[in-house]
């Protein structure tokens, strides 16, 4: 009889590192940012990474969140409000402090394809603007105001307005007593050579 694995938290969609100096997207205060993500197979969506700009001292404490097929015209798969873990980076050249936030999902279960991960209503401390990082990573970018993948050239960095974020997800690892179960018949193999010998 095999032990079933344990999982641990992976990271399922990298959109590439913060950049956190050149510009962002406002998610609260009425506007909605979306990004889109792929995943290469079938899996579970249990959290969320993804950098901030506060105004300095400012904490996001929550944030509403959706998974969509397509954020002007597609299905809602699963939305909620999330209370958000937050990290001071550091301050940037503009005075706003860089923050890395996170999120906990409910397990959102998805095929593999590509999906849209957005943002809005952000709740912060001192009630000011809370901004999504742009970071010119890989991923397609909406924003309510002016829709798919916004000028790069007024809001972006190289070549892409897209936004710091991470995708998690739980994957599959053995589990101390399946892995001794595994290595049981091994070591019996062995031993038996060494008597032989």
């Amino acid at each position: 009889m095999l032990l079933a694995g344990a999982s641990k938290a992976d990271v399922l969609y990298d959109n590439g590192p913060a950049n956190g100096q050149v510009d962002a997207w406002t998610i609260n205060s009425g506007f909605a940012v979306a990004n889109a993500f792929t995943l290469g197979s079938a899996a579970q969506v249990t959290g969320l990474n993804f950098t901030v700009w506060n105004v300095a001292g400012d904490v996001t404490s929550q944030i509403d969140w959706s998974i969509v097929t397509d954020p002007a015209t597609g299905t809602i798969l699963a939305s909620g409000t999330a209370n958000v873990s937050q990290v001071f980076q550091y301050s940037n050249t503009f005075s706003y402090d860089v923050n890395q936030n996170s999120i906990v999902l409910p397990g959102v279960a998805l095929v593999a394809g590509t999906y849209w991960i957005e943002l809005q209503n952000a709740v912060v401390t001192g009630g000011d603007q809370v901004y999504w990082d742009i970071n010119g990573g890989p991923s397609s970018v909406w924003e309510n105001s002016l829709g798919y993948n916004p000028d790069p050239a007024s809001y972006g960095v190289n070549g892409s307005s897209s936004d710091t974020f991470q995708i998690i997800g739980p994957t599959s690892v053995p589990e101390p007593a399946s892995a001794l179960l595994f290595g049981l018949p091994l070591a019996a193999i062995a031993a038996l050579r060494r008597r032989r010998a």
